[in-house]
């Protein structure tokens, strides 16, 4: 009976710590960038992630971005909801952005929307402190454009006029 009571008491312990655990981790602001409802300009919505490499908070926020925000009324997706369409490396401030051929083949099709694309990306991972700058390859390759209007070659940095 010894045993069974210390074995219980030690499991409650061990739950109480681990439920703490995630709570003492810091939070840091970022931004998101969506569409709005009439597609004319990007929206910033501000999130907390957990403060973590410059890398990890990327991918969090590149996801959030393909997750969309289906349900808040002011905002439209714009990038498709397909898993992993984008990857992320980060590097010197500047965070590299592999695009998946499927995502570009399955984005509507338009000058304004692919602007509008890309600086959702740019001005969402420039909101982490570490990456001040942008690039883009597609499936793993500088391209020209995206759909025939923005030039992929650049480098990009935020722009919150967009």
């Amino acid at each position: 009976m010894r045993k069974f009571t210390i074995l219980i008491i030690a499991a409650l312990t061990a739950a109480i710590v681990c439920s703490s655990c995630g709570r003492d981790k810091p939070m840091v602001e970022a931004k998101l960038y969506f569409v709005d409802v009439q597609m004319m300009r990007l929206l910033p919505l501000k999130v907390y992630i957990y403060d973590s490499t410059p890398q990890k908070e990327a991918k969090i926020l590149l996801n959030e971005l393909i997750r969309g925000r289906d349900d808040n009324p002011k905002i439209r997706r714009i990038i498709p909801d397909i898993k992993n369409c984008m990857s992320v490396k980060v590097e010197d401030k500047t965070a590299y952005v592999d695009i998946k051929k499927e995502m570009v083949e399955n984005h509507p099709d338009g000058r304004d929307l692919e602007i509008l694309t890309v600086y959702s990306i740019v001005n969402s991972l420039t909101s982490i402190k570490e990456i001040e700058t942008v690039r883009f390859t597609i499936d793993g390759k500088r391209q020209k454009d995206f759909k025939g209007f923005v030039d992929m070659r650049e480098t990009f940095i935020p722009d919150y006029y967009v």
